[in-house]
């Protein structure tokens, strides 16, 4: 028997590298606007928080009053560049093959929007890899709230004690958490904390292949 029957994956950072393609877009939207540029780090600190904490690492202190406006030029931009240069991180769609095997249900749970996630969802033909894709703008409140793990183990009809979450931030891991799922941080990811997170997390994967091996190693434990 396995220890899981649901896995619950992060998008950017964890599924996908998306970086490059984001990095190019705010820096874009921060021209047109006339304002700094920041570096792939401070990118990189953007990416997954939710709407809110982003705009944050992106605007400088003095202009947080354009926040709309910078959103409105940064939309369009991104979704015509979001595809250009992202791709799966390696192992992913082995790993996912590999659950599905074990009768695990695979499903993807992102701060981002439904619009800003579906272009992506096409390039990756995410219908043939998850049982179902939640977005920000289908709960309450995104992560770290545990909102959308709660709704993605209702929906597949999971106890959230029986799923597990991938991902590589603290949002990740507090959403986990508070859903009472266990958390296996992604180390390939984005988080500049991955030492402090690593400290709280139930499993560290370097590699999604290594995944299988917690996977197997908790049922193990059990018996």
């Amino acid at each position: 028997m396995n220890s899981f029957d649901l896995v619950i994956f992060d998008l950017d950072g964890t599924v996908a590298d998306t970086l490059t393609d984001v990095h190019l877009s705010l820096n874009l939207a921060l021209e047109q606007l006339n304002l700094p540029q920041i570096s792939v780090e401070t990118s990189k600190k953007a990416i997954g928080p939710g709407p809110q904490e982003f705009i944050k690492h992106v605007l400088p202190s003095d202009s947080m009053h354009r926040s709309d406006e910078f959103h409105r030029v940064f939309r369009p931009i991104y979704l015509s560049h979001c595809i250009r240069h992202a791709q799966l991180f390696e192992g992913i769609r082995q790993l996912v093959d590999q659950l599905k095997n074990e009768n695990i249900l695979c499903a993807l749970a992102t701060n981002k929007a439904r619009l800003g996630t579906q272009p992506l969802a096409d390039k990756f033909s995410f219908d043939s890899l998850f049982n179902l894709v939640v977005t920000r703008d289908e709960v309450e409140k995104p992560k770290p709230s545990p909102d959308m793990l709660i709704k993605a183990a209702d929906l597949l009809s999971i106890p959230t004690s029986r799923a597990l979450m991938i991902g590589d931030t603290d949002n990740d891991l507090y959403a986990a958490q508070s859903a009472g799922m266990k958390f296996c941080l992604a180390r390939w990811g984005y988080s500049d904390k991955m030492d402090e997170l690593a400290a709280s997390s139930d499993f560290v994967a370097a590699h999604p292949l290594e995944i299988m091996n917690f996977i197997k190693m908790d049922v193990y434990a059990d018996v």
